[in-house]
């Protein structure tokens, strides 16, 4: 991910769930917001971070997960706005072996237009 950081501070996440706007989509929840250092400095980068329950099933399953999101995210990277957050939860009846890389691909992409993060092209 070329212009991106992983979100790692807990109270960033409060931040983003509580400032921010969210999306829905079968599988996932993605909730974005401008970046504090954006609006203060005009930063260009960006923060992502995945969440994925227990619930979603055992290790290998979640990291399988994990690994969709953040190749997706690393895909559309170029298209998205930058100086935001973004973070990328499954939601608890999401089970890895019923899903593939499309549909979350699908998925995210959806929920990425819903909330107008890609930039405009002319």
């Amino acid at each position: 991910m070329k212009y991106t950081l992983r979100i790692k501070d807990n109270r960033v996440f409060k931040y983003i769930f509580k400032k921010g706007e969210y999306s829905k989509g079968k599988y996932i929840v993605v909730h974005s917001c401008k970046t504090k250092f954006a609006v203060e400095n005009g930063d260009s980068t960006n923060f992502f971070a995945v969440c994925v329950s227990k619930k979603n099933g055992n290790s290998v399953e979640r990291n399988r997960l994990k690994r969709y999101a953040r190749e997706v995210y690393k895909q559309e990277e170029e298209k998205l706005k930058m100086g935001y957050n973004y973070i990328i939860i499954y939601k608890k009846d999401t089970i890895a072996k019923e899903v593939n890389f499309h549909i979350i691909k699908d998925d995210i992409i959806k929920c990425f237009e819903e909330l107008n993060l890609y930039e405009e092209i002319y």
